[in-house]
Formats: C-alpha cells, sequence, structure tokens
C-alpha cells in the first residue's frame, strides 16, 4: 500500500487526511533531501579612507595700487569629511616694504576685503560663505562646514580698499594671507 485518502465531512466542513506510507529507506531518503531548506549569508563590507587635502596658493600681483582692485585666488579642496577653513591676514594689509606706517600725509598700508566661497554637500549643494576685511582678519577667523563635505574647489576673492589720507606712499607693499583647513576626524 503506497498511501491513501480519506474525506471526512464535519458540519459542513469537508476535511482531508493523507496519509503516506513509504515503502523504502531510499525513498524516505529522497523525500528528506527535497524538504531540507538551504541559506547563504554573505557579509559585504568596504571602506573610504578620510581625506583632506588643500591645494592652492601662491602669488597674486593686483599691479598698480590704486584701490578697488580684484583678484581671484583658487582653492583646490578635497575633502571627504567636515572641515574649518581658518583665514588670517599677516599684517591686517598691503604693507609698504620699508615704510608700513606711511610718511606724512601717505599711507604705508592698504586694507583689502576678501570673500570666501566654497561648495559643498550635505547632502544637497550649498555653499560655505564668508566675507571679512583685512583689519579684522588679523584675528584668525573660522568658517565651518558643519556636516558638509566638500563638493569641488573653493574661491577666495580680493579686493582693495581705497586708500585713506592723501594715498599710498611710492614703493612696494606685499601682505601674507593664509588659509588652513582642519578636518573634523
Amino acid at each position: 500500500m503506497s498511501g491513501f485518502s480519506k474525506h471526512y465531512s464535519l458540519g459542513g466542513l469537508v476535511c482531508l487526511a493523507a496519509v503516506l506510507a513509504i515503502s523504502s529507506p531510499a525513498a524516505a531518503q529522497s523525500r528528506a533531501i527535497e524538504a531540507t531548506f538551504s541559506k547563504l549569508d554573505a557579509v559585504v563590507t568596504g571602506r573610504i579612507s578620510d581625506r583632506c587635502e588643500l591645494a592652492g596658493g601662491g602669488s597674486i600681483s593686483f599691479g598698480e595700487l590704486t584701490g578697488r582692485e580684484t583678484a581671484v585666488a583658487q582653492l583646490s579642496l578635497d575633502c571627504n569629511v567636515p572641515f574649518d577653513i581658518g583665514l588670517q591676514s599677516a599684517g591686517g594689509g598691503l604693507t609698504h616694504a620699508a615704510l608700513p606706517m606711511g610718511q606724512g600725509p601717505f599711507a604705508g598700508q592698504l586694507g583689502y576685503t576678501v570673500d570666501v566661497r566654497v561648495p559643498t554637500l550635505s547632502p544637497q549643494p550649498a555653499v560655505l560663505h564668508g566675507s571679512f576685511n583685512s583689519a579684522e582678519l588679523k584675528t584668525r577667523r573660522t568658517l565651518s562646514s558643519g556636516d558638509a563635505i566638500a563638493a569641488g574647489g573653493g574661491r577666495l576673492e580680493f579686493r582693495t580698499l581705497p586708500p585713506a589720507g592723501a594715498g599710498l606712499l611710492a614703493g612696494e607693499y606685499s601682505e601674507t594671507f593664509t588659509v588652513t583647513l582642519t578636518p573634523h576626524l
């Protein structure tokens, strides 16, 4: 007897009872394989290393200083973590090489403004922005990206201010402007 089924009727419901008789051990083993459940877990991992790099800089020449000159410096910024950008002016303005205080009615320093723009992602595109004058940058100023990361380079736009007094003393003027990048690791 290989198996049988019988129908029972209970209060209008029909139930099916099945009994399976297995006649050989090979058939039992075959049925057991069909009922086996298989599972495979795969753990997949990866890593992105933290990086925060700043490049650019060099020399900017305004040429003949009369005031209201503009110069742009591009920053190469590659930072995949949030960051701070520090800005500082060494002298508080373009300063005469020999007579920083000027002479007579002629000034020995020319102030400027700097406008900073850095595109960011957090996760939507935005722009980290700040504007400062050279006098306030004698004390380091910091712009924070918050939770954002850099979305490419940055831009510094310098604009000289009108000279004070009778104008500028003849001679060479210079300034060291420092940009510092600090990652939030």
